[in-house]
Order: structure tokens, then C-alpha cells, then sequence
């Protein structure tokens, strides 16, 4: 694309080059913010919590438990990403982590109520939500059984 850009000889790769620092500056304060937060959150929930109820030991309980966090975590993948790390940390199940991130994808409520309520509207989302709220578990038991396989 920088190729590309360059190519075109119209001020794209200048302008394209100044988007980026725009967003550059936009996003590194909030980037440092969240992952200051995932820490402060690192520390407020013991790891023995987290390996015991999200650990391999636990197995469908710690999927469901798993899809169901995924769905109050109202933020964007700078701090889901930083709460999965630190589950990973502690000793949650990879068929855990997938169960979480898989639900914090499908669900995550800052994009429901930002964007998808006001734009496609509540029927939308119901038959959304009916349509896809299985398969954060259909994601853990898959990494579960695979897992199981290697």
C-alpha cells in the first residue's frame, strides 16, 4: 500500500502518512491508559481464583464462566486482549481463553450500544444475539476436544 501510495505522485503517501501519526497520537495515550488499568485489574484478582475456576481442571465449567466474562467486559481489544493475557498468566484453560475472547468479540457491549442498537436497530441485534450466542461454548469445547487430541 506504501508502494502504492508513493506511486500515485498526488500527495496520497503524504496525507496517508499524516492520518497515521493523527491516529498515532490518538491512540498511544489510550493504549497506555488501558493497559495501566489491565494491570491495577491483574492485581485485584488473585491468579489462584483464576486458575482454579478458568483452569484445564475446571473444563466446561471454566468455558462457561469464560463466555460469561467475555460479556461484561465493556471495552475495546486494547484491554480484552490485556484481561486474556492475564488470565493466560494465571492459569486459565487455552479453551477458556477462546470461550472469553470468542464472547468478548460477539458481545462486546460498547459496540452494541455505540454502533449497533442506533444503526441497525434492536430487532437486529435480538436475532444477532439468537443467532450467534452458542458458539463462544461451541469455541471452548472445540479447543477443549482438540486439545484433547494433541
Amino acid at each position: 500500500m506504501v508502494l502504492a501510495a508513493l506511486s500515485r505522485r498526488d500527495g496520497t503517501f503524504q496525507r496517508g502518512l499524516r492520518r497515521a501519526v493523527e491516529q498515532l497520537a490518538l491512540l498511544a495515550p489510550r493504549m497506555v491508559c488501558a493497559l495501566t488499568a489491565a494491570g491495577f485489574i491483574a492485581r485485584l484478582i488473585p491468579s489462584e481464583l483464576i486458575g482454579q475456576y478458568l483452569g484445564a481442571e475446571a473444563g466446561l465449567k471454566a468455558i462457561l464462566l469464560a463466555s460469561a466474562l467475555g460479556l461484561f467486559i465493556p471495552a475495546g481489544p486494547v484491554i480484552a486482549f490485556a484481561i486474556a493475557a492475564i488470565f493466560a498468566r494465571s492459569g486459565a484453560s487455552t479453551a477458556a481463553l477462546i470461550a472469553f475472547i470468542t464472547s468478548w468479540s460477539l458481545f462486546a457491549a460498547h459496540r452494541i450500544f455505540i454502533y449497533e442498537i442506533p444503526l441497525l436497530g434492536p430487532s437486529f441485534l435480538r436475532l444477532r444475539i439468537v443467532s450467534v450466542a452458542a458458539l463462544p461454548i461451541i469455541a471452548g469445547l472445540i479447543a477443549l476436544a482438540w486439545a484433547g487430541l494433541a
